[in-house]
């Protein structure tokens, strides 16, 4: 590179630094959700918090590791970035526009080995200018690793054919691994290069070393994720295991080429809905399939509504190769649209797909009339596109194309000034409708996707206040929401979040069922109106509304907790017996269900038998569903809800107590300790440890836990009652009375209590120690 081209493109390089410097600061500054990562960016946020916190290899203790479900490359990133400068999320944008930058001199270098040094130049500019790359690289996604990387595979693979080299080669497929271990989709496009590499090469013997040497080095980089998904994971997995749910959802007689919804699952779905349907469909439980399982059967799933409806599929296909050239950028976490809006960044750059889409479609194609050595430029634009097309489209899914597109575009137009000045008119002119006629196609809107709503995008931004405890913002949003549109999913069901917190149980009740009136069966809905019947001790409702839930949502374990609790509630053995029975007979591997069947087994004076399912209960790894189901901020919860995290503190708690009343304390020591480690803020848990320590003397340690557990939740009359009894076993009478006053004064019918402190004011009146 001349001493003038590297100048320029230093220039060109700072120019696109400084744009992302500013949207990164606008950004800051001016959106709520700058530290409040959703959906997959939050998936990529809490993932790579553990990694930091070292889980290396996803083996937690008490979790079935499981294969990965999605690639690996960029949460491990993202957890070197948390290890070394914490949860900064400032630091992690600017590490991330530094990397993504690197896009702009490498788009020059890839289009200075075919074409003159200005269309290198304004294909740089196209890419330093870019809102969308530039939109991608400030989100927790991996999308911004994938556009550089794909111009250095392009950038090494050229360089490698030029120069016939062995080792350039094998690099190329070690860049071609990092980026499957990314985004799988790159081994489609190694296929496709493979074909180019025994049309450009000349010799046969060539042509198979070389792409061997390619294979290889993907290979390689590949070879430890895999081994780590055998090994650790105990499933045979190449990568990652989503690849069969995302194939179904982008192909079934529902699709629409872009929404990622998984059929039949309602409004949104998680892990655990794809893997009870396959469960059902095996004669199996669910919690005990296979992630690759699961991905075989809905990757046959596709396949079969292919093979059966293939004039579907032949429409769905075009549809998608449609919204794939389509200028506008179809979002599926936060909508760039609104959010570049709503911090003032000009619109116009996220408009550029609409110039370098159509020409560069025309570009790609007029390589094809020159040499095969240009053809790897449009193989790997339609290869590309290929492995986006057999899923589903959206904008950050074709964003590796986009530098690409921004060369062959900036060749069609250099093209048509060329053939200009050297009269060749017809040429000129060939070109030019061509590309004319490609935008035509690309602006149109045929399938009335441009979605000009942003309900979608106000309810986000409302889950984003309403996790941050702003609720008045959340209303407003959620408010603006259903304005545009009035039967939106979860709007009115957070609405209700909201007045429930706010102490408005009417409010919130009304919003509950709105929510199913409007949108349709909601399980949170029937869930939190169940809660609202407990509260009010009316568990016939209660139980009612549970049972509406698991009616509508067989998959749904809070319901069946739900149901449970009403059970409980009313007291009656027989709603107990069979709201358990059922728990347990649908997800017999489920912590919890057998936790709550240990509660009805001691009711039934089945003590040992309880026994084992608590232990079964605390022993039992965390099913890898819990670690597969998206962290998503779709709807917020009331308290008392489904808390799996929270089961194995409770069965200890169970022990403990159980071993407690069979007077042995040691056996009872470790099990309230266990239960303290796992739900360090049970006050009972603190409470009845306190009561362990009393029993045997150590006086000053149960004084600490009744005060830990009093300092949770300073509400409970027997805390301070038990406190004051240990109290006086320590002779500290007047303290002792202070808490005997407290237990009445919290609970004014404590006869126990009252007993109790009128004996001890009666001593401490004739004690002549205490006058």
């Amino acid at each position: 590179m001349r001493k003038r081209e590297l100048f320029l493109i230093l220039g060109l390089t700072t120019l696109g630094l400084a744009l992302r410097i500013v949207f990164m600061l606008a950004m800051k500054s001016g959106w709520p959700g700058w530290d409040s990562p959703t959906i997959d960016a939050l998936y990529h946020h809490l993932w790579a918090k553990k990694i930091a916190m070292g889980d290396i290899l996803g083996s937690s203790p008490g979790y079935d590791a499981g294969p990965f479900f999605r690639a690996p490359f960029y949460p491990y990133i993202l957890g070197l970035v948390y290890s070394i400068f914490g949860t900064d999320f400032l630091a992690t944008r600017i590490l991330q526009h530094l990397f993504g930058v690197l896009a702009v001199p490498l788009t020059f270098m890839v289009a200075r080995q075919y074409f003159h040094v200005v269309v290198a130049y304004l294909a740089a500019l196209l890419v330093a200018i870019n809102g969308v790359l530039i939109y991608f690289e400030s989100q927790l996604l991996l999308d911004f690793l994938t556009v550089v990387l794909y111009l250095i595979f392009l950038y090494l693979l050229i360089k490698a054919h030029r120069e016939k080299s062995s080792w350039l080669y094998l690099i190329t497929g070690f860049i071609a691994g990092i980026f499957a271990i990314t985004r799988p989709n790159i081994l489609a496009v190694v296929f496709f290069v493979i074909i180019w590499i025994f049309l450009a090469e000349k010799h046969l013997k060539t042509k198979i070393k070389h792409s061997i040497l390619l294979l290889i080095g993907t290979c390689i980089i590949i070879l430890p994720v895999t081994l780590r998904n055998i090994f650790i994971g105990d499933d045979i997995v190449l990568i990652a295991s989503q690849g069969g749910i995302n194939f179904y959802i982008g192909n079934n007689d529902k699709a629409d080429g872009y929404t990622a919804l998984l059929p039949g699952t309602g409004h949104s779905w998680q892990y655990s809905d794809a893997e009870y349907e396959v469960a059902g469909n095996l004669g199996q439980k669910p919690g005990t399939i296979k992630p690759s399982k699961v991905s075989s059967y809905y990757y046959r799933k596709a396949l079969r509504f292919i093979v059966s409806s293939p004039d579907k599929f032949l429409k769905l296909l075009i549809k998608k190769i449609y919204l794939f050239w389509n200028y506008f950028e179809i979002s599926n976490n936060n909508n760039l649209y609104y959010l570049t809006r709503y911090i003032g960044v000009p619109g116009y750059l996220l408009s550029i797909f609409a110039i370098i889409g159509p020409a560069g479609l025309v570009g790609a194609v007029l390589c094809f009339k020159k040499d095969k050595h240009y053809w790897i430029l449009p193989i790997t634009i339609f290869g590309y596109m290929a492995t986006v097309i057999a899923f589903f489209v959206t904008s950050r899914f074709r964003i590796p194309v986009v530098p690409i597109l921004s060369i062959t575009a900036v060749y069609a137009f250099y093209e048509v000034i060329t053939a200009l000045t050297e009269k060749r008119l017809k040429y000129a002119l060939i070109i030019s409708i061509s590309i004319l006629v490609v935008c035509l196609f690309s602006w149109s809107n045929l399938y009335k996707h441009h979605d000009k709503s942003m309900a979608m995008a106000e309810y986000s931004l409302g889950n984003t206040f309403l996790k941050k405890g702003d609720y008045k913002s959340a209303r407003l949003q959620y408010q603006k929401a259903l304005q545009q549109a009035y039967n939106l999913p979860k709007a009115h069901l957070n609405l209700g979040v909201i007045a429930f917190y706010e102490g408005d149980t009417a409010l919130a009740r009304i919003e509950f069922q709105n929510e199913i009136k409007i949108c349709g069966p909601s399980a949170k809905a029937f869930n939190n109106l169940s809660l609202l019947k407990r509260l009010k001790g009316d568990f016939q409702s209660a139980y009612a509304l549970a049972d509406s839930a698991v009616h509508y949502f067989p998959n749904n374990k809070e319901a069946y907790i739900n149901r449970i609790s009403a059970s409980f509630g009313k007291n009656d053995e027989t709603m107990i017996k069979s709201a358990t029975e059922s728990f347990i007979k649908t997800f017999p591997f489920e912590p919890s269900a057998r936790y709550y069947h240990g509660l009805f087994l001691i009711r039934s004076g089945a003590v040992e038998l309880a026994k084992n399912e608590f232990r079964f209960a605390i022993n039992k790894k965390m099913d890898i569903i819990s670690e597969y189901d998206l962290s998503e901020i779709y709807s917020a919860d009331l308290p008392y809800g489904y808390q799996p995290e929270k089961i194995r503190g409770k069965s200890s708690y169970q022990l403990g107590l159980i071993y407690a009343q069979e007077n042995d304390i040691d056996s009872a020591f470790h099990f309230f300790r266990q239960a303290i480690k796992y739900i360090p803020n049970d006050p009972d848990a603190r409470a009845n440890l306190a009561l362990a320590y009393d029993k045997i003397g150590n006086y000053q340690m149960a004084e600490f836990e009744f005060l830990k557990a009093i300092s949770i939740d300073s509400t409970r009359a027997l805390y301070f009652y038990n406190y004051a009894l240990t109290l006086g076993k320590m002779r500290r009478y007047s303290k002792a009375k202070e808490m005997l006053a407290k237990a009445c004064l919290l609970k004014p019918d404590f006869t126990q209590a009252k007993q109790k402190l009128e004996t001890l004011k009666q001593y401490l009146d004739n004690s002549p120690d205490y006058k």
